[in-house]
């Protein structure tokens, strides 16, 4: 009787070692995931230095009307405050200094935010679009009441 209960004891150990093996992640895989996070790292570490500064100012790069990805985590993390909002002013800036048709891109940018709040639930009755393009900055300004 006591052999068959080592036995038994001992089938079991096995069976749950041989289910304890870990799969080994080939090289590649290993790199694209290390990669991945160190990206994902370096990401989030500029969102919260533009959440530090002001988290309602989406910087943009001074000749592009599109939303990064630094952009669209900023707006992410804003996200419940946004959606409780009843009115949202998003007004695009865009320096006539430094670009020939700044109205044009300050609108841009003010209409590429509005596009992915309301992507991401944000109620687009509620949003309002305003440009400007005296101050001496590239990104657009939230304001939400």
């Amino acid at each position: 009787m006591k052999q068959l209960l080592l036995c038994g004891l001992l089938s079991v150990m096995l069976a749950g070692c041989a289910a304890n093996q870990s799969r080994a992640l080939d090289p590649v895989t290993k790199a694209a995931l290390d990669k991945a996070a160190v990206e994902k790292a370096a990401l989030e570490k500029k969102i919260d230095a533009n959440m530090a500064i002001d988290p309602d100012f989406i910087p943009f790069d001074k000749l592009s009307p599109k939303l990064d990805e630094v952009g669209k985590g900023q707006l992410l993390r804003q996200l419940p405050k946004l959606k409780a909002s009843k009115s949202i002013i998003v007004r695009g800036h865009c320096y006539r200094g430094d670009i020939g048709n700044a109205k044009a891109a300050a609108q841009a940018r003010a209409v590429d935010v509005k596009n992915f709040l309301t992507s991401v639930g944000v109620s687009e009755v509620y949003i309002t679009l305003r440009y400007d393009t005296e101050r001496k900055s590239h990104g657009v300004q939230l304001v939400s009441k």
